[in-house]
């Protein structure tokens, strides 16, 4: 259980993204607001569901994230709002800060905050802080990392890999897209990207994005030990004025 919140986060968390189309920090390509539901799975039991909302204000993107989540006699709720933004230095998407508040099962607060070039973090878990560095990639959030993995399949990157901010340890995910697959979804049969986590014997984390839909992510999996969770994308609702909308 220990790493359940970076599951949330990543492998169920992490589903649903709002990128430029482009590596571009024009405003014209901001103007989206984006919101998506996905029902999630424990060992094919619906247990609960994810809620992400997705706005641009000038060139910073705000996620607000809400979970709910019911398994047998435990609950747990998860309120998150992240700041990130495209570096042209970096060539990326990168956190500028998130806080995050659990109520229930592994209740707690974490905020946190990240350097410009995303080499330093500084977080704050239930009043206990820590910083940490990076040599080589740029810390970042499962905000951050799942709108690079989005901007990245747009760009015909086939492997990358990022370093994820968790609440105690930063912890380096790699991925690479194994396929084009069809799979079945409450929006139709879709064509989709198949992404896996590599580099990891002892869990297997697979996600589908479908082009159709804004190449946001319609699926995943992640199963480790006694652990089995899917998360299904149910509504998807993107707002755009009528200017922008062929350019997001």
């Amino acid at each position: 259980m220990k790493k359940l919140s970076t599951v949330i986060i990543l492998s169920i968390g992490a589903l649903s993204y709002s990128t430029v189309l482009l590596a571009t920090s024009s405003p014209a390509f901001h103007q989206c607001t984006k919101a998506f539901t996905y029902d999630i799975y424990l060992s094919q039991h619906k247990i609960g569901h994810l809620t992400r909302t997705l706005k641009w204000q000038d060139n910073n993107l705000e996620v607000y994230s809400y979970s709910k989540i019911k398994m047998l006699v435990a609950k747990s709720k998860l309120r998150q709002q992240s700041r990130v933004y495209w570096s042209e230095q970096q060539n990326s998407f990168l956190t500028q800060s998130f806080s995050r508040k659990i109520t229930g099962l592994m209740a707690g607060t974490i905020s946190a905050t990240f350097s410009s070039d995303g080499r330093r973090s500084s977080i704050n878990n239930n009043g206990s802080t820590a910083t940490f560095s990076s040599h080589d990639l740029p810390i970042m959030d499962g905000d951050a990392v799942g709108s690079q993995i989005r901007h990245n399949l747009i760009e015909g990157k086939t492997a990358f890999n990022f370093k994820l901010q968790d609440s105690n340890d930063v912890d380096h995910y790699y991925f690479e897209v194994k396929r084009k697959e069809k799979i079945n979804t409450r929006f139709g049969k879709l064509q989709t990207f198949r992404v896996e986590q590599v580099r990891k014997n002892d869990r297997k984390l697979v996600m589908w994005f479908a082009p159709e839909i804004d190449y946001q992510l319609v699926k995943a999996t992640y199963k480790r030990k006694i652990l089995d969770l899917k998360a299904v994308l149910k509504n998807s609702d993107i707002q755009c004025p009528t200017q922008f909308a062929q350019l997001n």
